[in-house]
């Protein structure tokens, strides 16, 4: 039996950690490098920042908490990693298990409760990855606070880092908020807040309203962030020890293509990356036709792990006309 399967049959919480001890290990590294130098040229390649960014997929933030994988990717053949959330103190997150998978439906529900090592312990990985980081991919860490003071200390904990922190994601969306930063006059406080911070993603909730997302996209708009990630996971009941948790994966490749073409319609003219249910190559195409700029990996890497990037570029590549 492959390991890959083996792994599958461990409950979810489990297979997380145990997958997060072998993709540090280095003999996973070396055989991550050598696999993308036998990929070869990627489909896609464009720029941003006034450089040429190796491709518009990368990984979305969620799977690299600590930034304990940075070293891993920068050797997969992608264009971007965020790491986060992060937050201001360590936190243990939410009780276990904290995760339920749906392979049939290229889906998982997650409560995780912001599990963080704390933004000391980032800025620790930070101090040895950021001379090695390769100029060709962007760099991102999504922070996540629970009041303006704590946002603005993360922000200035990072603010050191920006010569290799390419954007800073605000997370104002995680179900394990309860949606308190989801309230229009609070979220906008916290925007007012954070002016003079610069290179800035904000992170779009999904709504049950389409009417509150667009009041709430059209509001976050008015403060020209950077760029903004639509969207987080969709807050749901399931059957975990706190009752919800927040669904990802093909489920909502639907609602995520059309936000970011209605946010494109509003007027919006800064960075949108595409998170949320993008699993095939055809969904690549689907989120760039739909003026995203870049497209972020979660759930498929969840569930296959780095195999899932070059499984995509093999798949773009016989999708490419010609």
């Amino acid at each position: 039996m492959q390991p890959s399967k083996l792994l599958g049959y461990l409950p979810p919480d489990l297979t997380h950690d145990v997958t997060h001890l072998i993709l540090r290990t280095y003999p996973v590294k070396v055989l991550i490098g050598t696999l993308t130098r036998l990929t070869g040229a990627l489909p896609y390649r464009l720029r941003l920042l006034n450089r040429v960014i190796d491709s518009p997929i990368g990984i979305g933030a969620g799977i690299d908490k600590d930034g304990l994988l940075i070293s891993l990717m920068s050797r997969l053949p992608i264009g971007f990693h965020i790491v986060g959330s992060v937050t201001l103190k360590p936190r243990r997150g939410n009780p276990k298990p904290r995760m339920r998978r749906y392979p049939g439906l290229d889906a998982m529900v997650n409560a995780m409760g912001l599990p963080s090592r704390g933004v000391d312990f980032l800025k620790g990985i930070l101090n040895n990855e950021c001379v090695r980081w390769p100029r060709s991919k962007l760099l991102g860490v999504s922070v996540a606070g629970f009041s303006e003071t704590e946002f603005k200390l993360l922000l200035d904990s990072l603010t050191p880092y920006m010569d290799c922190v390419d954007f800073i994601e605000i997370n104002v969306s995680s179900p394990t908020y309860g949606g308190s930063w989801t309230e229009p006059h609070r979220l906008n406080e916290l925007l007012n807040s954070l002016k003079g911070y610069d290179k800035l993603v904000i992170k779009l909730p999904l709504l049950s309203s389409i009417n509150d997302e667009v009041k709430l996209i059209k509001l976050i708009i008015n403060h020209n962030p950077f760029g903004l990630t639509i969207a987080n996971t969709l807050s749901i009941k399931a059957d975990l020890p706190m009752g919800y948790g927040g669904l990802s994966g093909k489920p909502l490749l639907g609602i995520v293509i059309n936000l970011i073409k209605l946010t494109r319609r509003i007027g919006y003219g800064g960075l949108i990356i595409g998170l949320g249910g993008f699993m095939r190559g055809i969904d690549i195409i689907k989120g760039i036709k739909a003026e995203a700029d870049l497209i972020g990996l979660v759930t498929g890497f969840a569930m296959e792990g780095p195999l899932v990037v070059y499984r995509i570029i093999n798949e773009l590549r016989r999708l490419q006309p010609g």
